[in-house]
C-alpha cells in the first residue's frame, strides 16, 4: 500500500525533521533488500540477521522479511508515531524472525546483548542529513572485531553516495571517502530517482554497499586516521605539508616533513592525490616521528 494510504485518517504526515521520504517502488525495495542479504555473513546453520535502521513504514522490512532466506530483522524506528503503525502491519510475523525496536538509530547500541549476533548487515534508506553518520555506525561495529559485522546497504543522497565511493583525484574524494574506505569496500551499485520516492525528495538517491575489508592495518587506529584526514582536507587548496601543519600540538608533536618522506609523499602533494594506504602510511609514519629540536 502506498504510504500515503497507509497514513490516510491517522492524522500523521512525513517528518521533515526526520528526513522522511518514503521509498515506494518495489522494484528498489528488492534491489536493496537482495544488496543487504548479499552482505550478511550468518552462522552455519542460522538464518541471516539485518538491523534496519529507520525502517519507517516497512517498505524494506517487507522485501526483506519476502526474501527466500528467511532472515531475521531487528528494525530501529526513532519515530514513535509510526512504530505502532509498524508493528500492526507486521502483526502476524513470528517475533523470532522481526523485532521492532523504537530507538535512536544513531545511538542504539549494535550488541549481541540487543539480540546482534557476528555476522549482521546494516540496512536503511536513511534521512539524508544523518546519511553520512549512519554510515559511520557500520565503523562503529567493525572496531569491535572484524567478524562483528559482515556488511551495509543504504540508499542515501546520490551526492553522498559518490562521494563514500569515490577514488584519489575524484573531485568527491574527500575525509567520508577515506574514512569509509579505510575499514571497508565501497561500491555505488544502483541509483534511485527522485520519483521513487513520497514525498518527492529535491535529489536522486543511491545505493551504496559495504563490505569489510580484509587488509586493514590494525596498528593504525581510526581515531589517528580521521584526525590526520581531516587536518589534510581541512583546505583542500593547500599542500600535504601546510595542512598538516595544524597537527602540530603539544598532545600531538610531529615533525611533518619527516612524515611525509617516511610515507613516501612528496610535501607538495595533495589530500586528493592520496589513496587510503597513502593515509594510512602517512599516519603511522607521523606518529613515529617527533619533531627536532
Amino acid at each position: 500500500m502506498h504510504p500515503q494510504k497507509q497514513l490516510a485518517g491517522t492524522g500523521i504526515t512525513p517528518k521533515h525533521s526526520f528526513g522522511q521520504n518514503f521509498l515506494v517502488d518495489e522494484h528498489h525495495q528488492r534491489r536493496i533488500a537482495e544488496l543487504a542479504l548479499s552482505c550478511a555473513r550468518p552462522a552455519p546453520g542460522t538464518a541471516p540477521l539485518v538491523v534496519e535502521l529507520g525502517p519507517g513504514l516497512g517498505a524494506l522490512t517487507g522485501a526483506l522479511l519476502s526474501a527466500t532466506t528467511k532472515p531475521r530483522v531487528i528494525a530501529v524506528e526513532r519515530d514513535r508515531d509510526l512504530v505502532p503503525l509498524l508493528k500492526k502491519r507486521f502483526a502476524d510475523v513470528d517475533s523470532r524472525r522481526l523485532v521492532v525496536i523504537e530507538d535512536n538509530a544513531l545511538t542504539w547500541p549494535l550488541t549481541t546483548d540487543n539480540g546482534v549476533d557476528d555476522g549482521f548487515a546494516l540496512v536503511g534508506n536513511l534521512p539524508y542529513h544523518h546519511a553520512a553518520d549512519l554510515c559511520m555506525r557500520c565503523v562503529d561495529a567493525r572496531a569491535e572485531h572484524p567478524r562483528r559485522i559482515g556488511g551495509g546497504c543504504f540508499l542515501i543522497q546520490l551526492e553522498v553516495a559518490e562521494r563514500i565511493a569515490a577514488d584519489p583525484g575524484n573531485k568527491d574524494y574527500g575525509v567520508l571517502s577515506v574514512l569509509l574506505q579505510s575499514r571497508f569496500v565501497c561500491g555505488l551499485l544502483h541509483r534511485v530517482p527522485r520519483g521513487a520516492f513520497w514525498p518527492v525528495p529535491d535529489v536522486d538517491g543511491g545505493v551504496i554497499v559495504l563490505r569489510p575489508r580484509d587488509d586493514v592495518d590494525e596498528d593504525v587506529s581510526f581515531d589517528e586516521l580521521r584526525r590526520v584526514v581531516r587536518a589534510a582536507f581541512q583546505q583542500r587548496r593547500k599542500t600535504l605539508r601546510n595542512a598538516l601543519s595544524s597537527l602540530r600540538t603539544d598532545s600531538f608533536p610531529v615533525d611533518v616533513d619527516a612524515g611525509l618522506d617516511a610515507a613516501g609523499l612528496a610535501p607538495r602533494t595533495r589530500a586528493e592525490q592520496v589513496d587510503v594506504q597513502g593515509f594510512v602510511r602517512l599516519t603511522r609514519a607521523l606518529r613515529a616521528t617527533p619533531p627536532t629540536p
